[in-house]
């Protein structure tokens, strides 16, 4: 079991490092929330909250894997197509909210201080984009599908997905702790609303795509 967890977590983590809605929601929420500052983890309260909610929402396409609702999802095309159009429809919202943004992040003695974006907004918008991307519970399950069979206990499904969860948290909270480092927060600071509208037009992108190509 140790060599398909190793596996598991090289999937992954490239699955995951591959520049998708996420990562992008992250950006965004880096730069556009309430300061944690004092801590080792510190930087925007809202990435956190989003980052809380992108595993969420992975956890729950996990359980559909586990309990094999997702081979529902995949035999039905109607429920497949609306939640891609739902959740095409979001990231397209989420791109238009961040190119209306026309606030911009200030340093103040070292410290980024961003608009008061809340734990809760970042939690919502990172829950359903993950939620509503019926692509990541066909993602899941057909890693499942490879790292265990028919006599496939339920406990070793759990453990895999346990660790397809665990990764996703730990790398996205390392990947804020490189977003919060002097030389990002510079970058912030200075190009606030430029990133605003670059993070925005990507989702944009990202959305128009899905919503025609699938």
């Amino acid at each position: 079991m140790l060599e398909s967890v190793l596996t598991l977590l090289t999937v992954c983590f490239l699955a995951r490092m591959s520049p998708g809605p996420d990562m992008m929601l992250l950006i965004h929420h880096s730069g556009s929330g309430n300061s944690t500052s004092g801590s080792f983890f510190s930087g925007s309260r809202s990435a956190y909250g989003c980052v809380l909610g992108v595993c969420t929402g992975l956890a729950f396409h996990v359980s559909l894997s586990i309990l094999g609702l997702a081979l529902l999802l995949k035999s039905n095309h109607l429920l497949f197509e609306v939640l891609r159009y739902a959740g095409a429809m979001y990231l397209i919202y989420i791109g238009c909210r961040c190119l209306m943004d026309k606030s911009t992040t200030v340093l103040t003695d070292g410290e980024v201080c961003a608009p008061a974006a809340t734990f809760g907004q970042g939690f919502r918008d990172g829950l359903f984009c993950n939620l509503l991307n019926p692509k990541v519970t066909l993602f899941i399950l057909s890693v499942f599908m490879q790292l265990t069979g028919p006599d496939s206990g339920l406990t070793e499904k759990i453990v895999y997905g346990s660790v397809i969860v665990g990764e996703a948290l730990v790398g996205w909270v390392l990947f804020l702790l490189f977003l919060n480092t002097p030389f990002m927060k510079r970058i912030y600071g200075c190009h606030a609303s430029v990133l605003n509208k670059a993070t925005g037009t990507i989702l944009l992108l990202l959305g128009g795509a899905i919503f025609i190509y699938g």
